[in-house]
């Protein structure tokens, strides 16, 4: 009986420290991924590459691969949609040229 009580002891201890630290890997790992937003200033299908102009008016430019996902609103989406003037919104890393490399593009609907 003494053992099972601390078998049981041992699994619910365990079960805390994982509800604990799992919403924790979750939320740093959100917090890791950075943001860009702005306008669709120039695409570059060849250097897979967006420059877009921030509200600041300043162009930043993001980077995007084939593992890269667009969205369309709710819908599935691709580069095709990217056209200059369209709002973007630009999920990913930066990298040490200060350039977004994404992992999800948001094409705003409208201009």
């Amino acid at each position: 009986m003494k053992v099972l009580s601390s078998c049981i002891a041992l699994l619910l201890g365990a079960v805390l420290i994982l509800s604990l630290v799992t919403p924790a890997m979750a939320q740093e790992k959100k917090a890791a991924e950075q943001r860009l937003s702005g306008r669709v200033h120039m695409v570059n299908k060849e250097t897979s590459t967006i420059t877009i102009r921030t509200t600041q008016n300043a162009h930043r430019y993001v980077v995007y691969s084939s593992g890269t996902k667009f969205t369309l609103g709710n819908k599935d989406g691709s580069v095709d949609e990217v056209k200059e003037g369209v709002r973007l919104i630009c999920l990913g890393k930066f990298d040490d040229k200060a350039r977004l490399v994404a992992t999800r593009i948001e094409v705003r609907p409208g201009r």
